[in-house]
């Protein structure tokens, strides 16, 4: 079975000049492999955009323990850089851990 390279990327957090807290830049938190199932574009429904959302889900399995992937991250998949579309679902199999998640891309 092949895999592909999964990179998750998180935002490092820094304090503005108001003392809040703001993500600055992204660099690499986890570096995985697993499958993607990329899902149709969806074309937008308002008259003069031109967004593209594509997206799909991502399949990881096989792992020693429960990886730290949270919805504010991001990942690299295919040299496309893809948000998480909502929640990370993890599970223990066996004797290992498996995640899935959405993502997408406004392009």
């Amino acid at each position: 079975m092949r895999y592909e390279p999964i990179q998750i990327l998180r935002a490092s957090t820094v304090t503005n000049a108001d003392g809040d807290p703001v993500d600055d830049a992204w660099s690499e938190h986890l570096h995985l492999e697993g499958k993607f199932a990329p899902s149709n574009p969806t074309e937008p429904l308002q008259v003069g955009r031109n967004t593209v959302i594509s997206g799909g889900t991502v399949y990881i399995r096989d792992l020693e323990s429960r990886p730290d992937i949270t919805a504010d991250d991001r990942v690299v998949i295919r040299g496309s850089e893809l948000a998480i579309d909502g929640e990370v679902g993890a599970w223990l199999r066996v004797e290992s851990w498996a995640v899935q998640f959405a993502v997408k891309a406004a392009n």
